[in-house]
């Protein structure tokens, strides 16, 4: 039991990026049309690491966008799609994968947006 405790409280100090994730709201306006507004699901404790840009023809273009990964405590709550604000940058969230093993944690893959 002891042994958990410590590889837990490594994993712990890991975390040390706040990110914010939203989801675009579901509501409707007076004639139907989708509103342009997010609702926040939460501020998660993480850590973060640069990705590479995939394919070689992609990485090199202008139009490729920094990704990143995103490992948290485990969480149910984060879905692809939703929105990641992290240290002034937005990017979206493109996958969610969980990982139940030793320590059960979330990873997500998020790439910046355009502005």
């Amino acid at each position: 039991m002891t042994v958990s405790k410590t590889v837990g409280s490594e994993f712990s100090g890991l975390l040390r990026e706040l990110i914010h994730i939203e989801r675009q709201s579901s509501q409707r306006d007076a004639a139907g049309s989708a509103i342009d507004q997010n609702d926040p699901i939460g501020d998660f404790l993480a850590s973060a690491e640069p990705l590479d840009f995939g394919d070689e023809a992609v990485a090199g273009s202008r139009s490729a966008l920094p990704r990143w990964r995103f490992t948290l405590r485990q969480t149910n709550a984060i879905r692809p799609g939703d929105r990641l604000i992290w240290s002034d940058r937005e990017m979206v969230v493109q996958s969610v994968a969980a990982d139940h093993r030793f320590i059960p944690r979330t990873f997500l893959q998020a790439e910046e947006k355009r502005v």
